[in-house]
């Protein structure tokens, strides 16, 4: 392999000194293989390294602004898998449970509770076999290979740290998501399930920024890659993500039904629209009556 190397270098050099009229010195042809040697091998290194972005993940679904609660959340990655980890009490240093009120500009409250669990949402990567493994909402151990997000990479850039970022839109599940990612690490991982650009997502958010994940900091290498490991389910299969689908929203209409009957009891109407949306999930699905 190295001797294939140094004959194709060695014709590249010959291209050069022919075309260019002159003579590149030995001593500057073996400097110079070795030097891209070395390019070639730091780069596979660090690569083939795992690393950790700390994100702050602002869930405020519905609300119409980045006011909801502030959620401590990890990604780990290498080259071959990613683990994306959010709502852990670990990340958070204690287990957190509670309810409060969040208020937009127009003055409306929301009134949510803001809950943290052991294990946390977990989403687990392959990007060879182009499937998510996870702890997702109700705690479902969910198997979804249907993701497929149509980016489209746009020439606005900008900084974010010491990474210059580049932006992206797609629509995904009911929202469009804007991402900034970097080519500096060119691995196809972002936060929960943007994934597919050919860059490590730092920052995303959907349209008014309910959903928001923003860049704390990040480790590359890291130390911790113990970190990085499949999810542990505890039930006997997966379920798709079709089955998961259709109970978010059985979950949504039961709620919904709840809902309105505590509103007829009071004397409120509710929405006599034939076409439902479960807004109040990250993943937003069309319901006809």
């Amino acid at each position: 392999m190295q001797l294939i190397f140094e004959i194709n270098l060695k014709i590249l050099v010959d291209n050069i000194n022919q075309k260019a009229g002159i003579n590149f010195p030995a001593l500057i042809f073996y400097n110079m293989k070795y030097f891209i040697i070395f390019i070639c091998l730091t780069s596979l290194k660090v690569l083939s390294q795992t690393g950790i972005v700390n994100y702050g993940e602002i869930q405020s679904i519905d609300m119409g602004a980045p006011i909801g609660p502030d959620y401590k959340a990890m990604l780990v990655f290498d080259k071959n898998y990613s683990l994306y980890v959010t709502r852990k009490d670990s990340l958070e240093g204690e287990n957190i449970y509670e309810q409060k009120s969040y208020f937009n500009s127009s003055g409306n409250g929301h009134y949510i509770t803001v809950a943290t669990n052991p294990k946390g949402f977990q989403y687990y990567y392959n990007p060879k076999k182009r499937v998510f493994f996870s702890r997702d909402l109700g705690f479902q151990y969910v198997k979804d290979s249907t993701i497929n997000i149509l980016w489209d990479i746009q020439e606005e850039t900008k900084m974010i740290g010491i990474y210059k970022v580049q932006k992206a839109t797609a629509h995904f599940r009911g929202r469009d998501y804007t991402a900034w990612f970097t080519s500096q690490i060119p691995l196809p991982y972002g936060p929960w399930k943007l994934v597919g650009l050919p860059g490590l997502i730092l920052e995303a958010y959907d349209t008014n920024k309910e959903i928001y994940w923003y860049f704390k900091n990040i480790e590359y290498p890291t130390k911790h890659s113990h970190l990085l490991k499949p999810i542990n389910n505890p039930n006997p299969s997966w379920i798709s993500f079709e089955e998961f689908r259709k109970n978010q929203i059985k979950s949504f209409l039961d709620a919904r039904i709840g809902g309105r009957m505590i509103g007829e009891n009071m004397g409120v109407s509710g929405s006599k629209s034939k076409v439902l949306k479960t807004k109040t999930y990250i993943e937003v699905y069309e319901i006809k009556e």
